[in-house]
C-alpha cells in the first residue's frame, strides 16, 4: 500500500512517520517491510498506530522517507514463526540473526533443523541491530561474560524443498538469516561469515528459545 508521508521524527535508527493513508496500515510490530521510495529498502515495523507509525531502517536511506512512498510486507515472524513471540519475549525484538553461531544442524529431505547461539551482540543491543551487516563483526561492549546472557534458538523448518546448501563446517557463522513469502511458500536464504550457506523453502517454521547453562 501507499501512504503520504507527513513528518518524520529521528530517534537513533527509529523514525516516527506521521502519514495519511487509505485505510489502517496492515502491518503488526516486528514485521519486515519492503519501503518503496526512489529504491527499495528494508524496514522493520516497531509500532503502528492511527496516522503513524515507528520504524527502523538503515539511516542512509532517511531521506527517501518523503512524499508518497510504498510499503509491502517482505515477513512477518510472529505471524508466520511458531514460537517467535517467546524470542520477543525474552530479547526484546526479533533478531536478524547477524554474526550469531550455528552449533548443530540435522537435515534429511524435508526438514532441516538448526540451533544458533546467539551472539553477546545479539543479546546486549537488542535496540540497534545492524540492518545491513559488514563483513565484519562488531566490537562488542566489555561485559563480564556472567553477566551476558546465554541463548540458543532452535529452529525447526517443516516440509522443506529445493535445498541449495553448502556443507556444514567447524565453524559456521551467520552474517545474515532472511525469510521471507514466496506464493504458499516460505523461503529462508541464509549468509555466512563462514561455515553454511544457501537457500531453501518450506510450508513452516517452529523456534524455540532456550538460556544455556555455565
Amino acid at each position: 500500500m501507499r501512504i503520504q508521508v507527513q513528518s518524520v521524527k529521528k530517534t537513533n535508527n527509529d523514525y516516527l512517520i506521521q502519514y495519511q493513508a487509505g485505510g489502517a496500515l496492515p502491518f503488526v510490530p516486528h514485521d519486515i517491510v519492503l519501503i518503496h521510495g526512489k529504491q527499495y529498502f528494508i524496514g522493520t515495523i516497531l509500532k503502528v498506530e492511527p496516522e503513524q507509525a515507528l520504524a527502523r531502517i538503515n539511516p542512509q536511506y532517511e531521506n527517501q522517507l518523503t512524499g508518497s512512498i510504498g510499503l509491502e510486507l517482505a515477513f512477518s515472524p510472529t505471524v508466520s514463526i511458531q514460537g517467535a513471540d517467546s524470542i520477543v519475549e525474552k530479547l526484546g525484538y526479533f533478531p536478524p540473526f547477524h554474526y550469531d553461531r550455528i552449533t548443530a544442524a540435522n537435515m534429511t529431505k524435508d526438514q532441516i533443523t538448526l540451533t544458533i547461539e546467539l551472539s553477546p551482540a545479539t543479546v546486549l543491543v537488542p535496540k540497534s541491530p545492524d540492518l545491513e551487516p559488514s563483513s565484519e563483526a562488531p566490537v562488542t561492549p566489555e561485559t563480564p561474560a556472567k553477566d551476558v546472557p546465554r541463548y540458543a534458538v532452535t529452529f525447526t523448518f517443516l516440509e522443506t524443498k529445493e535445498h541449495v546448501l553448502t556443507p556444514v563446517e567447524a565453524e559456521n557463522i551467520i552474517l545474515q538469516l532472511d525469510f521471507r513469502y514466496e506464493e504458499a511458500d516460505m523461503v529462508v536464504d541464509i549468509d555466512a561469515l563462514s561455515g553454511l550457506s544457501g537457500s531453501f523453502l518450506c510450508r513452516g517454521i517452529r523456534a524455540e528459545i532456550a538460556e544455556l547453562n555455565e
